[in-house]
């Protein structure tokens, strides 16, 4: 009789996890199937256009190849200190291409991804066919960093966020952080002193990341690095676990799941939106308390908050934000405001530091507009010729996003190409900025000279240059960041002479922006 219990016990509680799992099983086999029949579709169309599908396995796709790949290639540094570093930062591309040609594709799980094959390809997707498009959501795990903000929404979401912050790029209000970036610069020196006497080699890199940050805090924010140490340290973590992340194949659901990595990624964005909504919290009651009438600064966390209270005039004035909005543009301007920039610089060290024939010819321009002693003035930097031309080769040599994604939610032609709906679209940009095809025999060479006339004469190619992208969607921030690195470059190029160490080790690295893996060692001589 107690067996008999007991079984029907066993049976009642087989029956309700039926009931209980049955919907979130057929649910996850509805979604398995869904993804694999778009897939083989997605194949089938690109196959019959002579586009190579990478042979894959079942669940996996081509990810375990290509983290082999990768790994086996940065295993060990570059053998010396080369500018071609497309097949060294992007090897699976560079060795995918190399067996199957420049027409193919390869799967991330079941997602199929269609590497372009050239640049016309590229300004049709970002400009000529922008609306066609969208940025991939990605793994839903792997949203802590962008997630929310204009660099991820789509629509008129996306086109409100992008009206609201552009009202604090107009270069006006950009011309008015000069002094300040100036000052901050100034202030990074002047700690330099003491310890360049005492050992002359400095991590630009580490300096770098710093001073960035420092400016994106006190320009973008009004508040200071201390304050913003602790954002900037757990957006660090972000980008490691992240990185983590993008090498395996996302179950679904399994973000929910109580697992050590779940917990502690929970951890790291619960405090990251903690501080930042302090720092939120903060700046609406010293406004209030400094006007009395509660209007903000003009600066970007001056912006948000406009809208959030619904103070934007003109073409903004219906446009309005949450405080829950405001904090996830917050996190992603901390991130990509510095980002970015940090990248820019450490490797225009690198190159300067090995060229320094374009260093004094830099110095010399820097000297005739700014003089010796003045500080840069948002006016000098509208005549620093030689310094866009440097800045303009760096980013083509390094740029700090040597890839980017586009998804096509339905059938659309790309040149001769029909891309099926669901497939990603790889622009591998550093490879183009490295190719003979498009900027000459000497494509791997540092020639700041090739942009004597512009960009537009530099390269055979439109589209073949796309360091802040272009279209509807090119980098918000692009100006801000070519105006700090142009005031970070100038001021220290008043003070010091610089070489490459020879303790540097070549490994660009991409960690969402290109990076040294090993920093940036330079080391540094006090003008006299």
């Amino acid at each position: 009789m107690e067996l008999a219990e007991n079984l029907r016990f066993v049976d009642v509680i087989l029956a309700l996890l039926v009931v209980l799992l049955g919907g979130p099983l057929i649910f996850a086999l509805q979604t398995f199937l869904s993804k694999w029949k778009n897939m083989q579709r997605v194949r089938r169309i690109l196959e019959a256009q002579g586009v190579k599908c990478l042979p894959r396995q079942f669940f996996s796709g081509n990810v375990s190849e290509m983290a082999a790949i990768n790994a086996r290639t940065q295993a060990q540094p570059m053998s010396d200190v080369t500018n071609y570093v497309a097949p060294y930062v992007l090897p699976h591309l560079y060795e995918w291409s190399k067996l199957y040609g420049d027409h193919f594709a390869y799967s991330i799980g079941f997602q199929v991804r269609y590497v372009l094959r050239d640049p016309e390809q590229a300004r049709e997707l970002l400009v000529g066919k922008a609306g066609h498009f969208i940025k991939p959501k990605g793994r839903p795990d792997a949203q802590d960093l962008i997630g929310g903000s204009v660099a991820s929404l789509e629509g008129e979401k996306w086109a409100q966020h992008r009206r609201i912050l552009s009202n604090a790029f107009f270069l006006e209000k950009l011309k008015d952080m000069v002094p300040r970036v100036v000052a901050l610069t100034t202030a990074m020196m002047k700690d330099w002193e003491h310890r360049i006497a005492e050992a002359p080699t400095v991590d630009v890199a580490k300096e770098f990341r710093t001073l960035t940050a420092d400016v994106i805090a006190h320009t973008a924010f009004g508040t200071s690095y201390a304050e913003g140490k602790m954002v900037f340290e757990i957006q660090h973590k972000q980008q490691e676990l992240v990185a983590k992340l993008l090498s395996s194949v996302y179950i679904p659901g399994s973000r929910f799941l109580p697992t050590e990595q779940n917990r502690y990624r929970n951890k790291l964005n619960r405090e990251l939106r903690r501080i930042l909504g302090d720092i939120v919290q903060k700046r609406m009651e010293s406004s209030e308390a400094r006007n009395g009438d509660g209007k903000h600064a003009n600066d970007l966390l001056g912006v948000l908050l406009a809208a959030n209270k619904g103070e934007l005039h003109g073409p903004q004035k219906n446009l309005t934000l949450t405080l829950n909005e405001i904090i996830s543009e917050c996190k992603t301007f901390f991130f990509a405001g510095h980002d970015t920039t940090s990248s820019l610089l450490t490797f225009t060290f690198l190159l300067l530091g090995t060229h320094t024939e374009w260093q004094e010819r830099l110095r010399e321009e820097v000297f005739q507009v700014c003089g010796k002693t003045q500080l840069p003035t948002a006016e000098s930097l509208n005549h620093l010729k030689y310094v866009n031309m440097v800045l303009n080769e760096s980013l083509r040599l390094y740029p700090a996003a040597p890839a980017m994604f586009r998804e096509t939610y339905k059938d659309t032609q790309l040149g001769e190409t029909v891309v099926p709906a669901g497939t990603v679209i790889v622009v591998p940009i550093i490879m183009w900025h490295q190719d003979e095809r498009f900027w000459g025999l000497d494509a791997n060479e540092f020639r700041p000279d090739r942009f004597e006339e512009g960009i537009s004469k530099a390269c055979k190619v439109p589209g073949a240059y796309l360091p802040f992208s272009m279209g509807p969607r090119v980098c918000i921030g692009q100006t801000f960041a070519i105006i700090e690195a142009k005031i970070v470059l100038c001021t220290i190029l008043q003070h010091y002479r610089f070489r490459l160490s020879p303790e540097y080790v070549h490994a660009p690295m991409t960690v969402f922006t290109l990076r040294p893996k090993f920093g940036m060692p330079i080391i540094f001589e006090k003008l006299t």
